[in-house]
């Protein structure tokens, strides 16, 4: 395998951008191997990329001559990994609109919440959530079928710099901005399928994640259909025993999921699957030490962390897709084709050929805030060591004066999983009149263990020891969940609150 310092030696966006100056639908190969196929408990459909092609086309000439969808409005989809959703995608992107994906999850008030900034001309839901849409046209998914149109003749001209996708940020330190992403985000899904997924042409590759948010979008859909391979979709809620149960059955070789489900899977999992597994990835917030060492030592798997965001896709990882250390801990190194540098000790992308970030919808002063000059600020900190490897401390909210020392609520968090007992922590921190700040940590006990002023004291005494008094960790409180967003990071500012 190559080495990461040829890959970037030789990186030349050109070469890429040749294959996707056409709409994004022309990327569809004209075949008939599986495109999309969804599994829900004991039902399995599947559409090759050929039908895949011609529906899309069709729901596009349909969107066009009956519903007047033209280039730069917005379609909006409600729905759970349904196949259809892909067809709604390319017929989306086909006449030049923007997609905006939206959670099952939201309710009526968080769904008004992310269309009021632009309102859609059309939401596409699956039936029970339709209900939830108000003051928009809405049309069920099962109708997809019956909305009977010619095959539309020509797509639209998308230039790289059009938006294509509407994403609203997960909103883990406040409320969510609506990311506007170019057409650009094509480049940058290449890249990090080749080089961090490292997808193979015999590959069956299975990301978990749900389609409603960036991880899932960008490398669960598009990133298959962009090299040919298959996109699969579990339709059911995240059950450890299935989720394992799924990649024995199906032979899954190349596996991407957000942390919480490893976290899941390590803490729950106790009997030994028969797995052909031998790449894995983990995208969303940083992956604890302790559960990437449970699948090392059951498994003999290697979870390579990889770091990302919305608003500029894969950025740092553990690429599978050339031959370089892993550093334990460490967040990787910055992907091909892009400068990542540390500015105001914030992770900083700076702008090139793969940026797809337009900015964000009527907020013009929270763009202004993210960039300096053409760096653009994350507001993630972390470290950078001698050899490029970056490593994460935490969201530039989470990251408090204790005693005068700076701590990352993240590594404390990393510390509590590994007591038995642990099975999820959040730790936020408390004002403190003479330490500035003092630590509370919320947990979510194992089963068999009981929550008591005993455990609480052995939890503290825990985190002193193994790693440092001074972080000063004085509150636990046991909850039976913690409040997430719908892509899985954990809430603290409502936990602060």
């Amino acid at each position: 395998m190559v080495s990461y310092s040829e890959v970037r030696k030789t990186f030349d966006w050109n070469i890429i951008m040749k294959q996707f100056e056409l709409n994004p639908i022309n990327f569809l190969t004209n075949h008939e191997s599986d495109a999309v196929i969804r599994y829900k408990n004991d039902e399995k459909s599947r559409l090759s990329f050929n039908e895949l092609r011609v529906k899309s086309l069709h729901l596009a000439s349909y969107l066009r001559e009956n519903e007047g969808i033209k280039k730069g409005d917005v379609i909006s989809v409600i729905a759970s990994k349904k196949i259809e959703q892909v067809i709604v995608l390319l017929a989306t992107l086909s006449l030049g609109a923007i997609y905006q994906p939206l959670f099952t999850a939201f309710g009526s008030e968080a769904i008004k919440m992310r269309i009021s900034d632009v309102k859609p001309k059309l939401i596409f839901c699956q039936d029970d959530q339709c209900d939830k849409i108000e003051d928009v046209k809405k049309i069920s998914l099962s109708e997809l079928d019956s909305l009977k149109s010619g095959e539309l003749k020509e797509v639209e001209h998308v230039s790289w710099d059009d938006p294509v996708i509407l994403l609203y940020t997960s909103g883990t330190t406040g409320k969510p901005k609506g990311a506007l992403i170019s057409k650009r985000l094509f480049l940058n899904t290449y890249v990090y399928m080749k080089y961090g997924i490292g997808l193979r042409e015999n590959d069956t590759f299975w990301n978990g994640a749900d389609p409603g948010w960036a991880y899932g979008l960008y490398y669960g859909i598009i990133g298959p259909l962009l090299f040919g391979n298959s996109v699969i979709f579990l339709d059911e809620p995240f059950d450890p025993k299935r989720t394992m149960q799924f990649l024995e059955e199906n032979k899954i070789t190349n596996f991407a999921f957000a942390p919480t489900a490893y976290r899941m899977l390590a803490r729950s999992i106790k009997e030994k699957y028969n797995l052909v597994l031998d790449r894995a990835s983990s995208a969303g917030e940083p992956l604890n030490p302790e559960v990437i060492k449970w699948f090392k030592d059951n498994y003999n798997l290697l979870v390579k962390d990889h770091y990302g965001q919305t608003e500029v896709g894969m950025v740092v990882y553990n690429g599978w897709g050339y031959d370089e250390e892993v550093k334990p801990g460490s967040m990787g190194l910055p992907a091909p084709g892009y400068d990542v540098d540390i500015i105001e000790e914030n992770i900083a992308v700076k702008k090139c050929t793969g940026f797809h970030f337009l900015g964000y919808l009527n907020n013009l002063e929270k763009t202004n805030e993210a960039f300096r000059g053409e760096w653009y600020l994350t507001g993630d900190n972390a470290t950078k060591d001698e050899d490029e490897y970056f490593w994460f401390i935490g969201r530039k909210d989470d990251v408090v004066k204790v005693s005068g020392y700076r701590v990352g609520l993240f590594e404390v968090e990393s510390v509590l999983i590994e007591h038995p007992a642990v099975l999820e922590s959040a730790v936020v921190a408390d004002d403190d009149e003479v330490r500035g700040h003092v630590l509370h940590a919320y947990v979510v006990l194992k089963p068999e263990f009981k929550g008591d002023d005993k455990l609480k004291k052995e939890l503290i005494d825990f985190v002193n020891s193994k790693y440092s008094k001074h972080v000063h960790l004085e509150k636990v409180d046991f909850v039976s969940k913690l409040p997430k967003t719908e892509s899985g990071k954990i809430q603290r500012y409502l936990l602060k609150k």
